[in-house]
């Protein structure tokens, strides 16, 4: 189970009403690594019928982001079932020295299941992304 890792730039948008990226954006930051995840999958898992969507999402907010900030966000998928997989996601400051952690912003799981466009219905997670669970 390997961690995947981006890094994105806090935007000046990004920030609320008390100058720190608002709670919503962390949520975009989370989608953001996990599409660019997704999108390294070396197969054509998205055949078109079907696809993930977002069943649970328990986020802990640790500290505040204040602008301007360079953040990593990971990802580790953790072990599969039969239709759904879990991913344990970090999103962290940039480190000042290398080889040191950076400042843990949040940590969140996210539920994804895999389910049958057209139906609805949960369909087995396709083999490539069970493979990079286990």
């Amino acid at each position: 189970m390997a961690t995947f890792t981006i890094e994105l730039s806090a935007r000046w948008g990004d920030l609320d009403a008390f100058n720190h990226v608002s709670n919503v954006t962390f949520l975009r930051y989370l989608e953001e690594c996990r599409a660019r995840w997704m999108d390294s999958v070396p197969s054509h898992w998205q055949d078109g019928e079907s696809g993930p969507v977002v069943a649970n999402i328990n986020i802990n907010y640790r500290a505040p982001v204040l602008w301007p900030a360079r953040l990593t966000v990971s990802l580790k998928p953790l072990s599969p079932g039969r239709s759904s997989i879990k991913i344990e996601h970090e999103i962290r400051s940039v480190p000042r020295k290398e080889g040191e952690p950076g400042t843990l912003h949040a940590d969140a799981t996210v539920t994804l299941v895999w389910i049958e466009k057209k139906s609805g219905e949960s369909v087995p997670l396709p083999i490539s992304i069970r493979q990079l669970a286990e």
